[in-house]
Parts: C-alpha cells; structure tokens; sequence
C-alpha cells in the first residue's frame, strides 16, 4: 500500500488505510444474503449502478455483529449510515468526486470516515477498485471544492450570501489526480478507510459484478451544523440521515 504522507495525520488519520480481514466469510455470505433480498434503491444512485440501496441500516442487525466490529477496529467512531453498491461493465460509476450529501452536515466533513468493504476481490484493474487521493496537491484541491460545497448549502438557507463562482474541476487538475490517484488492491471482507471529503473514484468493471458494503463513520463527538442540515433537507438530499439528526441536536428546528 502507498505510504500514508504525514500531513494527513493532522486531517484524517486513517485516510487511505487498508484492514484486512474485516469482515468473516461467514459474514459476508450473510450481509450479502440480506442486501440481495432488498429491492434497489429509489435513489439517484440506482441510476448509475446496476444495484444501489441507500441506508440500509443492515449494520443494526445484530447477527452480523458489525457495530462491535467497528467498535473494536475504531472505538472512536460510531456508525451513522450505510450504502449498498454493485457495478457491473455497463455502469459507469462516479468520476473524481466528493461525497457532498453524505458530509455537507458535519462541521468539520473531513472528520467523517468512509469504511469502504468489497463483497468481491478488487484486486486488480477492471475488477472496479476504488481510488483515492493522497498527494497533498490533490487533498487541498478536495478541501476547495468542500469548501464552495458547503457555501453553497449555507446559500440555500440564507439567499442573503453572496453567491460564488461554482467550483469546476479543470483538465489540469482532473489529469493530476488521475496520474497521481492510489488504487489499492483489496480482497473481499477488507476494508478501505478514507475520507469522502476528498476526491475519490470508482474504477471500471471489465466482466461480473462488483459489490461493496459501505458505511459513513463520524466521531463520537462529531458536531452538526443546523444551517446546512436544513439545507440539506430544503434539497432533499440524504433525508434520512439528516431528518434523525435534525429530531436528535435540533428538535426546534423541525
């Protein structure tokens, strides 16, 4: 694995981390059984992949033992939500992107933890790996575009902020992420950990299908900003998730 560059400990320490032998075979077999039974999403992510469910919750399930799991590999963290991908050849999946309604909540989005776990081997090109950044150019290029994100969904609160140019990534930076991009190599039951505030990718399928269980970690004492939480619902973006923090740090608001 590309070694971890020291100014990422002082962002995201985990950022770019791989654990192997995350989940059982045992395990997955039953997370997989589950997620198979569950219709796909109504989301937009459906339209993308060939499955999506968004906020399954399946980590509650107490057969799978999955909160304990995470417990014990990062006792700092908690679970707020989780995703359910499968790719095949004909999904083209995300280009370089952020995770804008899955962080735009948080006070400090480079504080969410992405744990990133394959159903199936992507060790290898076209077996669709996930890519991510880690070159410091490329990391303060993510925070950019957090940033005017996150102006922007204070703008859909408060029309009284001056509205800023949108953030457009230009062929010069998309080629110097692309040639400087960490793909790692990780086995069915790992788990890749990174930050979804910085740019990442989903590589191609050549031939099958590809599933990943995904699941969003804050710290346990992550704060929630109630500006963008509402804008967030007035988009009508991640409402789950938004609406159970809203009820739990902002009831008034409701």
């Amino acid at each position: 694995m590309h070694n971890r560059p020291d100014f990422l400990k002082n962002i995201s320490p985990h950022h770019g981390e791989v654990l192997h032998n995350v989940l059982s075979k045992e395990t997955q077999e039953a997370l997989a059984t589950k997620l198979d039974a569950m219709p796909n999403g109504k989301t937009w992510y459906a339209d993308i992949y060939q499955k999506a469910i968004y906020g399954p919750m399946v980590f509650r399930d107490e057969e799978l033992n999955i909160i304990e799991t995470i417990e014990k590999l990062l006792p700092d963290y908690r679970i707020l939500t989780d995703l359910y991908l499968e790719k095949t050849p004909d999904d083209q999946g995300f280009p370089f992107h952020t995770d804008f309604d899955s962080i735009g909540f948080m006070e400090h989005p480079e504080d969410m933890l992405t744990v990133w776990i394959p159903l199936t081997p992507v060790k290898e090109e076209g077996s669709g790996q996930l890519s991510i950044v880690m070159e410091e150019g490329a990391v303060r290029l993510s925070l950019i575009r957090e940033a005017n994100q996150l102006h922007s969904l204070v703008r859909v609160v408060d029309s009284s902020v001056p509205e800023h140019m949108p953030f457009q990534i230009t062929q010069q930076e998309y080629d110097y992420l692309e040639r400087t991009k960490v793909t790692p190599s990780v086995d069915a039951g790992d788990a890749l950990l990174f930050c979804n505030a910085f740019f990442h990718k989903s590589e191609d399928v050549h031939q099958g299908k590809r599933s990943a269980y995904i699941m969003r970690l804050v710290p346990k004492d992550a704060k929630f900003s109630k500006t963008r939480l509402l804008g967030l619902k007035k988009l009508g973006q991640n409402l789950p998730v938004v609406n159970e923090l809203l009820k739990k740090h902002y009831p008034e608001a409701l």
